[in-house]
């Protein structure tokens, strides 16, 4: 006979704030009929999507849902909970393979963008160390992929070096003096902000 796991259910509703069966399936996206199922252990019975449905809705991972409302089912429904549990385990390493293909050709290709900076920088530095006369400004054309890579990826500075602005502590730290909101300060290292979103603070004076 299978488990009546009702009393399970119902804490697992009162922590995400459900207060009924019905406001569950709604919620879910499911069926009255899908939550009886859940309720008498007959989790085998129901399609992966449902389970990914309920589990999202209750704040906890498919897994989880497996392992509390498996309970002592049929063989056939028991049968049916394994490769659904076979299924989760496979899903979650595909997952992970993705992110994991997915950041490395993300580096990738920010390093391809960088590919002129990696090259000549360490020559340069080098250069630089052997000879305190060596001109910084042979040094600025390698940083223009740095800027290649910022702009691609939507990253604007907040204000030019050396220029006078009005004060927001939002967007600017004051490093030296003090001002107020909306007075005159200088900027003396760049601030980084993408879109909206601000990265760090540009650094002021007054």
């Amino acid at each position: 006979m299978a488990e009546d796991r009702t009393l399970e259910l119902q804490a697992l509703m009162h922590k995400v704030g459900i207060n009924s069966f019905r406001t569950l399936a709604k919620l879910s996206g499911t069926s009255d009929r899908t939550i009886r199922k859940l309720r008498s252990s007959e989790i085998g019975t129901l399609r992966w999507q449902v389970l990914v449905q309920i589990s999202t809705t209750l704040q906890i991972s498919v897994n989880e849902l497996l392992d509390m409302f498996g309970g002592q089912s049929s063989s056939s429904s028991q049968q049916q909970l394994e490769l659904l549990q076979q299924e989760y385990q496979h899903l979650q390493q595909q997952l992970q393979q993705q992110r994991e293909t997915l950041q490395t050709e993300f580096q990738f290709q920010s390093l391809q963008t960088l590919e002129s900076f990696l090259t000549y920088f360490p020559a340069a530095k080098y250069a630089a160390a052997k000879n305190p006369d060596f001109p910084a400004s042979k040094i600025f054309p390698l940083v223009q992929s740095i800027d290649r890579l910022l702009s691609q990826w939507g990253v604007t500075t907040i204000g030019e070096i050396g220029t006078e602005i009005a004060y927001d502590p939002h967007y600017h730290q004051l490093i030296e003096g003090t001002a107020n909101l909306g007075d005159l300060v200088m900027i003396r290292y760049a601030g980084y902000r993408q879109g909206e979103k601000l990265i760090f603070r540009a650094k002021v004076s007054n």
